[in-house]
């Protein structure tokens, strides 16, 4: 959209959880004179981040391979913003290209890390980044929890297993089995990139020709967000790679950690053991390794390490103090688990074909022993069920005269308590309304947030009248 002929983008921004929701949005745009504003249409604090090449490529390679055609311009900004909604309800913010006001909007300043000799903080609220005069992740700190770590984040790539000699099965689509691993380097990498700005900053990272990464912490949030950008994986070398990131702290965490089952209960695992059989252990990397659909934690009496993901992985904690996550994966050879091809996805333009280039992200927090399970839950849920945007432009006139600009389909000065998750809202047939409610929390998992919780239904539908309900309770055993 031109918002150069006058118009403005609209942006409407839906809520589907029972709580009231505070985020940043980032919202592509060409220039960089752009102003945002509430429903109300007040003049809201925003920020302007350069789009990083890498997200742009990437980008322009998925709008050839779907439209057969380069895009004419691609946006070279993204505008960031905080953002309220309602519980079940949406606000509508508008974007639009005007004179900004100093103290109200920025554009991030931009230095490089290069430049500086020094360790380098990030961070403009509690939680803080120190980096170190390499570029290198070196501490984690959070001023209201009074938190403190040192700990590393780096990269390596297992070797698969090609299937030949001894062991004729290769690592592939259903199967992980490496045959090394081998460190990547960050030596001569190009020296990191740091973005601040009031509403959060940004350390970028390309860490070799292939691993681009985004490290953000936001003024007003309590974790770290990664994000990476990871292919295509070379194979030149005929070796099939798969990727992982580790975060390596000092904790003892006594070969213990905790993985998720399908994004609900948090199960403990032991390295190298099964509490069923006497295992023999073969396999010590892939032998630890579990699917991960929401999230990971370690622990050692004082604090609890945690990571969310954005998209199903493979994780585990092979050392004591470590958490890893396989990113990505290029294979060059069949499995033989009924696929009858090896794991080397491609996109090719033009006739030419490449590796699979892929972009998620992963989120981290630390906390004191006890308290990571209410940022598990509670962040989870907001992983499982983000913002939803819809897009609309307006030409001039007023949209609140002929638009609802903000609504909740609950009492808005109501919120679901923290333990309880809205899963199903619907209208069945007969006019009766089928309402599913979960807690989000086990026995004994957290010291508040574990016991029975109430809901008001009359707070829940405020317009309507409740004549009879009938309770049905599925347990989880």
């Amino acid at each position: 959209m031109n918002l150069s002929q006058g118009k403005s983008l609209v942006v409407l921004v839906y809520n589907s959880l029972g709580w009231k929701r505070e985020d940043v949005l980032r919202i592509p745009v060409m220039s960089d004179s752009i102003v945002v504003h509430d429903s109300e249409g007040r003049e809201i604090e925003s920020q302007l981040l350069p789009i990083a090449n890498a997200s742009s490529h990437l980008r322009d390679r998925h709008v050839k391979a779907y439209l057969g055609t380069s895009p004419a311009a691609s946006p070279k900004f993204w505008v960031a913003f905080p953002a309220s909604v309602a519980p079940l309800g949406f606000s509508t913010y508008f974007i639009s290209i005007g004179k900004r006001s100093a103290s109200i909007s920025s554009t991030s300043t931009l230095n490089s890390q290069g430049s500086e000799s020094r360790n380098l903080q990030v961070g403009q609220g509690r939680l803080k980044l120190q980096y170190d005069a390499a570029g290198a992740l070196s501490q984690y700190s959070d001023s209201k929890t009074q938190v403190e770590a040192n700990f590393e984040q780096k990269y390596k790539y297992y070797l698969g297993q090609d299937g030949s000699g001894d062991d004729p099965q290769a690592s592939g689509a259903y199967i992980f089995r490496p045959k090394g691993v081998v460190p990547i380097k960050t030596d001569g990498q190009v020296p990191p990139t740091i973005l601040r700005g009031p509403i959060l900053d940004e350390v970028h990272q390309q860490i070799n020709p292939w691993i681009y990464q985004i490290t953000r912490v936001y003024k007003g949030k309590d974790y770290v967000e990664t994000e990476f950008i990871v292919g295509p994986i070379p194979v030149d070398d005929e070796n099939g790679k798969e990727l992982s990131t580790e975060i390596i702290t000092s904790m003892a965490t006594n070969k213990t950690f905790y993985t998720d089952s399908s994004g609900r209960d948090f199960i403990k695992r032991v390295r190298d053991y099964r509490s069923e059989w006497k295992i023999e252990v073969n396999q010590p990397v892939a032998g630890n390794y579990y699917p991960i659909n929401l999230g990971i934690y370690v622990e050692d009496g004082s604090k609890e390490l945690s990571i969310l993901v954005d998209r199903s992985v493979g994780g585990s904690s092979i050392k004591d103090g470590q958490i890893e996550l396989m990113l990505h994966r290029r294979l060059l050879n069949d499995d033989g688990r009924g696929v009858a091809e090896a794991l080397d996805e491609k996109v090719c333009l033009d006739d030419q074909c490449e590796g699979l280039v892929i972009e998620g992200k992963y989120y981290l927090k630390i906390d004191p022993q006890g308290d990571g399970a209410r940022w598990r839950r509670t962040f989870g849920q907001e992983l499982y069920s983000p913002l939803l945007l819809a897009f609309a432009e307006k030409d001039g006139g007023n949209w609140g005269n002929s638009h609802v600009s903000s609504f909740s389909g609950m009492d808005p000065t109501y919120s679901l308590p923290e333990n309880v998750a809205l899963l199903t809202l619907e209208e069945l047939e007969d006019g009766s309304v089928l309402l599913r409610l979960a807690h989000l929390y086990e026995a004994g998992e957290h010291k508040d947030l574990s016991a029975p919780a109430s809901v008001d239904l009359k707070r829940v539908f405020p317009d309507k009248k409740v004549t009879s309900i009938k309770i049905y309770t599925v347990l989880f055993i």
